[in-house]
């Protein structure tokens, strides 16, 4: 019974078979998010694909971070004194504490294990986490890992009584709790239990992953724990494993428990539209609700058992647990967690609002969060305070006052301490290759790289969702579009600071014009583009309105193209929904046409001399062919070529193009005159994005994967990152160069010299240099007459240097191919 959730911009995906380039397309240019629910009966959700060759070389990473990370939050809890807020990271192994009125860090602390659960002692001396990965519970003391214990099977949610002493660890693999002492470490008993809901979401843009468990839930000394696999309710006594099983309505999920722990009421999942209420100390089931609503999961109760909150689709009620009455149906939208307030007046909505609902009035009396959706939050136990911390949307965190109608987002930014570099998604290298930016998506800054010594330099403060970047020329300034805001950012490469430009929202894509003067930023929803004068750094002559564009898919959720002319005088921007381009003349700042394409065009890339105009087409598997020939560009033929075709690279000579086939996992060789893919070149796993090189002629194609499982399975995590060289003469892969992690793009300096592939799994960069200049046999920086016969003298003498396709011989192959590198020089 998996059900998949989805997100704003999705259509329906299928479960397991989801490679990175099938992410579904959306013309709102929202976050391509999704959530699936998963049964205990279901297997393991596998979202994209593991695996990949080897290779031949290694490749140097630049760390756009800092030590200590806060990544993957997956619980969190407020001091007992109400003053920070702890949580567990479990893609850092580590826990950190910050400060919930300055956000400083207080502490963090490494773990052994990946936590993504954490349950402390009434007073905080005693922290205990769920390791699930190596499955294991961490018990903290006196700020350390003070000890380790060993669970069952992939441990997911972490219970400790109130006086620290006991701890209880809900296995999700095995089925079982562990019960242990914090103080020795010592197990006291395994105590069967049952089968829970898991959810799993991922944003497809950074594929950042969170997951929950609906696990037990611990009162005193007594647990109540939802067994969905064989439909009952399990009363548990942690002090000696006597269990009281309560049959009930199919697919228990949610639990909640007043604070005296007399009254519990548990969720019924989706269409079961049922609630139970359960006294914990008779261990009996006094009533079941019958709701109209499919339930979500989540569910609070106030402290006198009155009344409880539920999560339904998009919208929250209140029921009566007296006379079972419902509210009406609330707006908070989506809910992932519900939190009653320490008073017990507000129930506190963890998702796209933090809304806060009034016990007494039933209704939302505020809504606190216009910044991102959150997935984990905890309450104060001594104050109006709320922490909420986002995963998949972002890596932030949240501090929210709960004072019902006065209350607000007191703060919100990135979780890490300072400075940050999470999610790195974009990148651009500067024209002499010596400098990389590389914008974080997650931390919203992007940092200047010394390609060299790979040192940040600098970094600059962007906008929300950082995506398009691009360098000027002389590689002073950087200009990176802002997806979630209003403006795009200027950066000055040198000094480190930045200007932000007012625009609309929803900046997508960059291009600057060959003298550097101007920025072309892509906008979707409001679809159009936007001049930016660099020398003023305002915005120049208004947007001018193009065609639909927006998210198109492929790895890591690319955004429609847009593409200068040679001579910079024509833009083209790829309007997917409408299947046609806009020509823009960038002189007049006019709209000059607007030319049918094929089915959902992607890219668009000219000829050397500026008369020939490709575009792929996505779904329709083409390249659409312009040609202008003297009165404009006019449509001269459709050529057929791979699945899914992507990005293009064009000859210096024109008489060549590559294209990226990422559903065909190859690259497709295009021949100009005849108008039609001749050749093939496979390259495997999934295809994300190539550069042509003009300092050796070869073509770089980043290739890349990465795999999540999750499930009562466990969860586990891979990825594979590797870039291949081809040789453009004899159409084969000569050199693969090994980066060890998922990339989302590849960008290359114009001298073709350095490349950099942006890896948000990573949290930074992959750096490579490429030799210059493979001509250049004697090395004084250009190609001649001495080159050329320095090289026939070694090809003569059977010299291993005049191996230049790196068969292991000399032949005619090897002299052809110097041919054409020494023609195009250096």
């Amino acid at each position: 019974m998996l059900t998949s959730i989805l997100a704003a911009g999705f259509a329906a995906l299928t479960v397991g078979q989801i490679a990175q380039f099938d992410t579904p397309r959306s013309d709102r240019g929202d976050p391509p998010v999704a959530t699936w629910v998963l049964a205990p009966d279901d297997p393991s959700i596998r979202i994209g694909e593991p695996g990949g060759p080897g290779s031949a070389a290694s490749v140097d990473f630049a760390f756009t971070g800092s030590d200590p990370e806060a990544d993957g939050h997956c619980g969190a809890l407020i001091t007992p004194d109400g003053s920070g807020v702890i949580i567990a990271n479990r893609d850092s192994n580590n826990l950190t504490e910050f400060d919930i009125a300055s956000r400083a860090l207080v502490r963090a602390v490494p773990l052994s294990g990946s936590p993504v659960s954490l349950a402390a002692a009434s007073d905080g001396s005693v922290i205990v986490t769920a390791n699930l990965v190596q499955g294991t519970a961490s018990v903290v003391m006196g700020g350390a890992e003070a000890r380790v214990v060993t669970c069952g099977t992939y441990p997911a949610t972490a219970m400790v009584t109130a006086d620290g002493a006991t701890a209880a660890v809900f296995n999700a693999g095995s089925r079982d709790i562990t019960v242990f002492e914090t103080a020795t470490g010592a197990v006291l008993r395994t105590i069967p239990a049952g089968g829970v809901f898991q959810t799993l979401s991922a944003n497809f843009e950074t594929f950042a992953i969170g997951f929950r468990t609906y696990g037990p839930v611990l009162t005193g000394r007594t647990i109540v724990a939802p067994d969905s696999l064989d439909e009952r309710i399990l009363i548990i006594d942690i002090d000696t494993g006597a269990t009281t099983v309560l049959p009930c309505d199919v697919d228990p999920m949610g639990v909640a428990i007043t604070p005296d722990g007399t009254k519990a009421v548990v969720t019924h999942f989706n269409t079961v539209h049922k609630l139970t209420v359960v006294d914990v100390p008779g261990a009996s089931i006094t009533k079941v609700i019958t709701t109209s609503d499919n339930l979500n999961g989540p569910v609070t109760i106030n402290p006198a058992g009155t009344h409880a909150v539920i999560a339904i689709q998009n919208a929250c009620k209140v029921v009566n647990l007296s006379t079972d009455a419902f509210s009406a149906s609330l707006n908070t939208a989506s809910v992932n967690e519900l939190h009653t307030t320490f008073d017990g007046q507000y129930a506190v909505c963890v998702g796209f609002r933090g809304s806060l609902i009034s016990y007494a009035t039933q209704s939302v009396v505020r809504e606190t969060n216009n910044f991102v959706s959150a997935s984990v939050g905890a309450v104060s136990p001594v104050a109006h305070r709320a922490a909420m911390f986002s995963d998949t949307f972002g890596e932030d965190m949240l501090i929210v006052d709960t004072n019902g109608a006065s209350g607000s987002l007191l703060s919100a930014g990135p979780t890490g301490p300072a400075p940050e570099g999470d999610k790195c998604r974009t990148g651009a290298v500067s024209a002499d290759g010596s400098r990389a930016v590389a914008v974080s998506m997650y931390s919203a800054n992007a940092a200047v790289i010394d390609t060299g010594s790979r040192a940040v330099l600098s970094r600059a403060d962007v906008g929300r969702r950082g995506a398009g970047i691009a360098i000027t020329p002389d590689g002073t300034k950087a200009v990176v579009a802002n997806l979630d805001s209003t403006f795009a950012t200027v950066i000055d490469v040198g000094a480190g600071t930045k200007t932000d430009v007012a625009i609309s929202t929803r900046g997508s894509e960059v291009a600057i014009s060959p003298d550097g003067q101007y920025a072309y930023v892509a906008v979707v929803v409001t679809d159009g583009v936007w001049r930016i004068n660099l020398g003023t750094l305002a915005a120049d002559g208004g947007r001018l309105a193009t065609g639909n564009m927006g998210g198109i898919g492929f790895s890591y959720s690319q955004s429609s193209g847009i593409t200068l002319s040679p001579d910079g005088a024509t833009l083209v921007t790829c309007n997917s929904f409408d299947d046609t381009v806009t020509l823009i003349d960038t002189g007049s700042w006019s709209v000059i046409g607007t030319l049918a394409a094929g089915d959902f065009p992607v890219r668009a890339a000219f000829s050397p001399g500026g008369t020939r105009l490709y575009v792929t087409n996505r779904d329709s598997d083409t390249i659409s062919v312009y040609e202008d020939g003297g009165g404009g560009f006019a449509p001269i033929a459709s050529i057929p070529v791979g699945d899914s075709p992507f990005e293009m690279a064009v000859m210096p000579d024109g008489a060549k193009l590559y294209v990226l086939n990422v559903s065909a996992q190859n690259v497709g060789v295009v021949n100009t005159a005849s108008l039609s893919q001749t050749s093939t070149i496979p390259i495997s796993p999934a295809l994300v994005g190539m550069r042509l090189s003009s300092a050796d002629g070869r073509l770089y194609v980043s290739h890349s994967n990465a795999s999540v499982s999750f499930g009562q399975g466990g969860y586990s995590f891979s990825q594979f990152g590797s870039i291949a060289a081809i040789d453009t003469a004899t159409d084969s892969v000569v050199e693969t160069f090994d980066t060890g992690r998922s990339s989302s793009a590849i960008a290359m300096a114009p001298s073709g010299s350095v490349a950099i592939t942006p890896e948000p799994w990573g949290d930074g960069a992959s750096i490579i240099t490429i030799a210059g200049c493979p001509a250049d046999i004697d090395g004084d920086g250009d190609a001649d007459g001495d080159d050329f016969f320095a090289y026939l003298d070694l090809f003569a003498a059977g010299d291993s240097d005049a191996d230049l396709d790196g068969d292991g011989d000399r032949d005619a192959d090897d002299f052809f191919l110097y041919l054409d590198l020494f023609a195009l020089g250096c």
